[in-house]
């Protein structure tokens, strides 16, 4: 309790005893004097006064705090107005708190997205790997394969040669044994003949004999051979087929699982390489500029208004502080107003937030965008609160609805008819989100505010990318790209935005 407020107590007890005093005092006389006031009798005379005294007390007191204290004002003249302002502010918080709520819930969802393509890519590495080793096998298998049919062939050709020259051993012996069998036959004959000249021939047919049939012997058994390595030799063939068509189709899908998996390590880059979408955990707790709380609050309000939203800013920052484990302090609060000086702690907060509440009445804007920003590096387990400060920007009108902030003509690559999705996906995205692409580049030089503790301006959907990709994939040839403002866009953002889709030829 603040000493102003021990004297206004002390002040109004002795006023108050005083006019009692006074009361019981004019009530005695009027009564010993037996006066009497509108034909009334001493006794009533006396307490009409009396009851007057003590019916003027209150209001006396009531006049002296209004005309000493400005809260007594406001609470008497403003409380309808302090009502609907405390109604406002629990509807902001619900509706600031429905934010933060959904932005979790954009990071647990984000964190799932990268988490989910970690695990793509962790699969398609393992099938791609798997894939690798089968084709190995199968390269193995085709090269053990060919070896074996080059060698049956080479049996094959081996054989065949050989059942040739036995054939033609095996004419040339049946020419022969043909021969002897005729001579034989005139020697038989020829009854001069001696019967020693007659048993030799007898026995050079016979044994021309054996010998045509060993070479038929030999020839079935080579022409078994030969048929033999043709049925090995098919069988080889057919897989040797199998082998290289099932390696061929191993090499496209192969080729596919690369694609996919260059997409999905895409996916997963673009996933964790945007602040925005996925949460971390930055070296500390709190850096020097991180906004706590971004709010529009219009000058036409008075000053005691004004200073009352400042100090509700105030609160509402230090729920965020405690929110991210910043303990709260002897103010009540996590966080401390603290002069953006060389010196903080020589101002204290009341005349920072009058000094604030004043500037942001006199220098005419109908809107300020009122952000509160940490002032200090601040550490996980420090102690303390942390030291914020106000910064103020007037809230004006920088895109209305449909204007065009960025339009290019995207083109295929050299030899190809058609845009891949992939690359009409990472052109978009670069454009919207990069440190120096044209969107940034046109929301800086009409001086909007980035989104909050990022350097990024543009916010459209990942469904709304995805749709214009597909459009620019399907679209033969080039096309005209146009990113526009969705909705009407002031200086605190954010900046949402629309893809439009169309022929190169088509005008602005």
């Amino acid at each position: 309790m603040s000493v102003y407020t021990v004297l206004v107590f002390v002040a109004l007890a002795a006023l108050g005893a005083l006019i009692a005093y006074l009361g019981d005092v004019i009530g005695a006389r009027v009564g010993k004097r037996r006066s009497t006031i509108f034909g009334l009798r001493p006794r009533q005379t006396a307490r009409l006064v009396a009851a007057v005294i003590g019916g003027l007390l209150p209001l006396l007191g009531l006049g002296v705090a209004t005309i000493g204290s400005r809260y007594a004002r406001i609470a008497v003249f403003e409380l309808s107005s302090l009502v609907d302002q405390r109604r406002t502010l629990e509807l902001r918080v619900d509706e600031l708190q429905q934010r933060v709520t959904g932005f979790e819930e954009r990071a647990e969802n984000a964190e799932k997205r990268a988490e989910d393509a970690e695990a793509t890519v962790s699969d398609l590495r393992g099938m791609q790997e798997e894939q690798q080793e089968r084709i190995e096998t199968l390269q193995a298998r085709e090269g053990q394969l060919q070896a074996r049919a080059a060698d049956l062939q080479g049996r094959v050709s081996s054989l065949t040669e050989r059942r040739d020259e036995l054939q033609a051993k095996l004419t040339g012996a049946q020419t022969s044994l043909a021969a002897s069998a005729l001579e034989l036959a005139v020697l038989e004959k020829d009854l001069s003949a001696s019967t020693e000249e007659l048993d030799a021939k007898r026995r050079e047919v016979a044994e021309r004999r054996r010998e045509v049939q060993n070479t038929n012997n030999q020839l079935d058994i080579v022409q078994r051979d030969l048929t033999s390595a043709r049925r090995q030799l098919e069988p080889t063939r057919q897989e040797l087929i199998a082998t290289s068509d099932e390696l061929a189709r191993l090499e496209e899908e192969r080729a596919k699982l690369e694609e996919e998996y260059a997409r999905a390590e895409a996916r997963l880059a673009y996933v964790t390489a945007h602040e925005e979408l996925v949460s971390r955990t930055p070296e500390g707790l709190f850096e020097p500029g991180d906004e706590l709380l971004r709010v529009v609050q219009r000058a036409d309000r008075t000053q005691d208004q004004v200073e009352a939203d400042l100090f509700e800013w105030l609160h509402l920052a230090s729920t965020a502080a405690e929110r991210r484990g910043v303990p709260e302090g002897a103010n009540g609060r996590a966080v401390v107003l603290v002069a953006p000086t060389d010196r903080p702690g020589e101002v204290s907060e009341r005349q920072i937030i009058q000094d604030v509440a004043s500037q942001l009445r006199a220098e005419g804007p109908d809107e300020w965008v009122v952000m509160v920003r940490a002032f200090r590096r601040y550490f996980s387990g420090q102690g303390g609160q942390l030291q914020v400060h106000f910064l103020a920007t007037p809230n004006e009108l920088e895109f209305r609805k449909g204007t065009v902030i960025d339009e290019f003509v995207l083109a295929p690559s050299d030899g190809e008819s058609k845009i891949s999705e992939l690359e009409a996906i990472q052109t978009l995205w670069r454009r919207v989100t990069a440190t120096d692409g044209p969107v940034r580049a046109r929301a800086m030089a009409e001086g909007m505010l980035p989104r909050a503790n990022s350097d990024t301006y543009g916010a459209v959907d990942l469904a709304a990318i995805y749709e214009a990709a597909q459009k620019i994939a399907d679209a033969p040839g080039s096309v005209l790209v146009r990113i526009r403002a969705a909705e009407d866009t002031y200086t605190r953002g954010p900046l949402e935005l629309a893809i439009d889709v169309g022929p190169a030829g088509e005008s602005a």
